[in-house]
């Protein structure tokens, strides 16, 4: 089973901002894969406009579709689908913002 920590991350590309959100252990390439509820996950998308990021929300697959308007026009938007996960007693649904490709740090875990 999968063990959650509640944390709060931080992207150097967004500087005065930081985003409570969870991790299940994940790093890639040495940087977090932090997760994120809904709400936060669309926090962290309109923040993320200022540095040339569109987004649309897709309901039927419920996934988060991003693109950089910087990107060319053949290029693959990145989907962040939604992931189940236990933490504690609640059941969360959560979307991997920017894990596994955005360059994300842990700045300290929530009590």
């Amino acid at each position: 089973m999968t063990q959650w920590t509640r944390t709060t991350f931080v992207i150097d590309s967004l500087p005065s901002e930081s985003f409570e959100g969870y991790s299940n252990g994940d790093n890639w390439n040495g940087w977090a894969c932090p997760f994120f509820d809904r709400a936060t996950a669309e926090r962290v998308l309109r923040a993320s406009e200022q540095n040339n990021y569109t987004w649309q929300y897709d309901s039927q697959s419920d996934a988060f579709i991003v693109r950089s308007t910087d990107d060319p026009d053949d290029y693959e938007p990145e989907v962040f689908s939604a992931t189940k996960a236990q933490v504690g007693d609640e059941s969360l649904t959560l979307y991997a913002i920017g894990a596994y490709s955005w360059i994300w740090e842990e700045a300290a875990p929530i009590a």
